[in-house]
Parts: structure tokens; C-alpha cells; sequence
């Protein structure tokens, strides 16, 4: 999907609503709530950027990775996403 092609605000959608990012191998991955960061377009390619605290366990996933996946949910997971930013996969 290209950035033109989403319904929604993505500025809403980051701060109101919030979203996962994901990112690892099949073997070994993991996820976070994300709320910092923005969609647009820079020299002519759709971009998407997060910021992620160095000492989140999911950061060196992202790190190891060439992409990452930012996904988006109804408002009604909202507490599903307060749940996953409390929670690490590193316990």
C-alpha cells in the first residue's frame, strides 16, 4: 500500500490511535506501541519513520532487519496496545 493510497490521517492514526511495529525473522521476532513517529514523502518515495529508545528489547530486531512493520488498529484494541507496550519479550 502506498502512503496516497491510506483513508485515514496518519498523523491521528500515530498519535490518537497508536500502532505496533514488528520486525525479527519466523524463528524470532517481536513487537511494541508506537505513537512517536510519521508518514510522508521524502525526495519522491513514501517513507514511514519510528523512535524507539535504545534500551527497548525490540529495537535490535528492528536494527537486524532491512524492514519493519507498522500496523494500525480499530480504537476498540487500544487497551490490547497499552498492553503490549507494558509488556517485553525479553521477560
Amino acid at each position: 500500500m502506498t502512503i496516497k493510497e491510506l483513508k485515514e490521517n496518519p498523523v491521528k492514526l500515530l498519535d490518537d490511535d497508536w500502532a505496533l511495529v514488528s520486525a525479527g525473522t519466523p524463528e524470532k521476532w517481536n513487537t511494541l506501541t508506537v505513537s512517536w513517529g510519521g508518514i510522508g514523502e521524502l525526495w519522491g518515495r513514501d517513507v514511514a519513520f519510528i523512535f524507539i529508545r535504545p534500551q527497548r528489547y525490540t529495537k535490535k530486531f528492528i536494527d537486524e532487519q532491512d524492514y519493519f512493520t507498522i500496523s494500525f488498529f480499530d480504537p476498540e484494541y487500544k487497551d490490547m496496545l497499552r498492553l503490549c507496550g507494558r509488556i517485553s519479550g525479553r521477560d
